[in-house]
């Protein structure tokens, strides 16, 4: 029996082994990241977006300096625009919304130190679809504060995947 439970671990090492799969880690970004200022274009006197603090955790915890004086950066990564909404997908007979579809899109560049642009203005965008119980209105709202949260750490995710690829 114990031979049985050992070659089934054993196998599920080797499958796990051949197909690639390895934990992600910390990303490798090129060192002219080595200290990163995130801005965001809001309007002024408005707190920057979900998608400005969750790049700011998602460099931290990849290594990154994140600075608080773009005059001591490396780089500076400046959303240029993000935004969330949502549209109608579905409706029933009485034309009561049943189901809705969330976009969280952003615009973004990346400029060294120096002046040379490292990524010109690009943008990125997550969708999720969401269903409508009008019995249960506040979990619907949860529910899509949830996503939008979502969505913009996917950002967040293909900013840092995108930095991840760049040659300087």
């Amino acid at each position: 029996m114990r031979w049985i439970v050992r070659c089934g671990v054993g196998l599920a090492t080797l499958l796990l082994a051949g197909c690639g799969f390895q934990l992600r880690g910390q990303a490798q970004l090129p060192p002219e990241l080595s200290v990163t200022y995130v801005q965001s274009q809001q309007a002024i006197g408005t707190p920057p977006g979900v998608l400005s603090r969750k790049l700011r955790m998602l460099l931290a915890s990849n290594g990154v300096t994140v600075a608080r004086d773009p005059a001591q950066a490396t780089a500076i990564i400046t959303i240029l625009r993000e935004g969330s909404g949502r549209r109608t997908v579905a409706a029933d007979r009485f034309d009561v919304k049943r189901e809705y579809f969330l976009v969280y899109d952003a615009l973004y560049e990346v400029r060294l130190a120096n002046g040379k642009m490292l990524i010109p203005a690009e943008g990125v965008n997550a969708n999720r679809a969401v269903l409508f119980d009008e019995n249960r209105v506040l979990g619907f709202e949860a529910a899509q504060e949830s996503l939008v949260d979502s969505m913009a750490e996917d950002l967040a995710w293909q900013i840092l995947r995108r930095l991840q690829a760049v040659k300087s």
